[in-house]
């Protein structure tokens, strides 16, 4: 792991809002986010900005149903040529072959725009994102009807194509001198361990593994969000840098990990505390009530044996998840809650 810098409980955010306007949300990124900002993912905006549809750019066989509004891998056709030109672009190893259009990712090139035009004094570091393997996998059906998850020919393709999106975007972002994190966003795996999922532990650690290491080869961060509740020791057994995690939800079932959070942590892990909801909840939470959860969880990780001063430079304040699915005024109060809270916590 790397440690790139003291996080000092610096706030940045999962990555989606509600809004249709790019430039306001964009600004608001950077008003409320004024060191760690992140580039915006607006599902209302475009279908192509849902997080499952927004990297598929490149993806063999695939093709958009807008009616059904998700992508399905056709191999119902020969899919041989596809493949092969994707290894043959993978193997140059060019992350330009891989880049996200802005037709799919608008919030990132306004980030960049807002970027070249006026830099905040304040900037500590840069956040980009990508869908999880196992998530984007686990959501892609290939037309013979079974998921990409359990396609190994396709898996393969999605951790790779998934890694050179990450790889691509830390280019663009690391011009600008400053630490860069990218998260690698992983909903779906709150379905280990179930029925619904059929994948062994040690494989999601390789597939993880093969995208950080892209991200860290070159000198940045890697972060993993899931926003229910998981086998967190098996993600703290992987090489991510920072786990995000749904504080004000799950706190108490992350916390029960308290041995191998102290263990990742000391190893040169860091925590995004997920603390401001992003549900309906978010209209009677304040301020204070959050700030005192946080502490809370704070105080508990102190009274197992670790030193305060470590776990607030290893500590990043985000909200629960994205804020895609509120309304523009709710994702606005999230965005202002969440700063406050970084505020508050140094």
């Amino acid at each position: 792991m790397s440690n790139i810098f003291n996080a000092n409980f610096a706030a940045t955010a999962i990555g989606s809002l509600p809004h249709a306007d790019v430039e306001c949300a964009t600004d608001l990124m950077f008003e409320t986010l004024n060191e760690i900002p992140c580039w915006v993912q607006l599902p209302k905006y475009d279908l192509r900005e849902d997080m499952c549809i927004q990297y598929t750019e490149g993806l063999p066989c695939s093709i958009i149903d807008k009616e059904k509004k998700t992508v399905i891998i056709d191999d119902s056709q020969e899919t041989a040529f596809g493949l092969e030109k994707f290894y043959e672009a993978y193997l140059k190893n060019d992350p330009d072959q891989f880049q996200i259009s802005r037709e799919c990712a608008v919030g990132f090139y306004a980030m960049l725009d807002h970027l070249e035009k006026s830099r905040p004094p304040s900037l500590r570091a840069l956040k980009g994102q990508v869908v999880g393997p196992i998530t984007l996998a686990g959501s892609l059906k290939l037309a013979s009807g079974i998921l990409a998850l359990y396609s190994e020919e396709f898996f393969d393709v999605i951790i790779k194509l998934l890694s050179m999106k990450a790889y691509w975007q830390f280019t663009k972002l690391a011009k600008y001198k400053l630490p860069v994190l990218i998260f690698i966003d992983e909903p779906y795996l709150t379905s280990f361990g179930s029925s619904f999922m059929n994948i062994s532990r040690e494989r999601i650690i390789s597939a993880l593994n093969e995208v950080y290491e892209v991200i860290q080869s070159h000198g940045g961060l890697t972060g993993t969000h899931c926003c229910g509740n998981t086998d967190w020791a098996m993600l703290m057994e992987s090489n991510v840098d920072i786990v995000s995690f749904d504080a004000y939800e799950f706190m108490d079932k992350y916390l029960m990990y308290w041995r191998e959070i102290i263990a990742f942590i000391e190893r040169g892990g860091y925590l995004a505390w997920g603390i401001v909801p992003t549900s309906s909840k978010i209209a009677d939470v304040t301020l204070d009530d959050l700030v005192k959860r946080l502490e809370e969880g704070v105080q508990f990780l102190v009274s197992k044996g670790l030193s305060k001063k470590l776990i607030q430079e290893r500590s990043i304040v985000t909200p629960s998840c994205g804020a895609g699915t509120l309304t523009t005024e709710e994702a606005e109060k999230v965005m202002r809650l969440t700063g406050e809270i970084s505020a508050g916590m140094k």
